[in-house]
């Protein structure tokens, strides 16, 4: 557990700098045209955090899971990889698929969390569901992750 909070604690404190680093963006910009197109502020960081948040903790779970059942330090580092690879290669469902968004997106870690940020980056109307299903996916995936690995290192310790 200890080992899962310091991965996931540095993967909080990226997200939580990325989204913050948007925040003086605007100030930046120069165009008018450009800083009203810019909607990107104080609420929407929250909300993008609100979603990032669980999700960082999430991967953090599934990396160090997939690594443990690598037999080298090179298996367990190609596991991880290719892990990580499907959590990046998620969001490009809704980027080819041009029908539109579809109600299991949230459903898809990776995926949800950037169908809920667009949405708020484009001002639409957020449900209950926008922020609590992929939440709670992300946090059962963590916890599912974390029984798994705490099983896998009590066998591997008692041998």
């Amino acid at each position: 557990l200890g080992k899962w909070l310091a991965v996931a604690a540095v993967a909080m404190s990226i997200a939580i700098l990325s989204v913050l680093s948007f925040l003086p963006a605007r100030g930046l910009i120069r165009s008018e045209a450009l800083q009203a197109m810019f909607r990107f502020g104080p609420t929407e960081g929250a909300l993008f955090l609100l979603m990032l948040l669980p999700l960082a903790a999430a991967i953090a779970a599934v990396l160090m899971l997939a690594a443990i059942h690598g037999r080298s330090y090179k298996e367990a580092q190609a596991r991880s990889t290719l892990m990580l690879f499907g959590f990046q290669l998620a969001p490009l469902v809704a980027i080819m698929d041009f029908t539109g968004e579809k109600p299991w997106h949230l459903w898809v870690p990776s995926l949800a969390q950037q169908t809920v940020m667009l949405r708020v980056l484009r001002g639409d109307a957020l449900h209950w569901q926008h922020l609590t299903i992929p939440t709670l996916v992300s946090v059962t995936l963590a916890v599912v992750c974390l029984a798994v690995l705490a099983r896998r290192m009590k066998a591997l310790a008692l041998k």
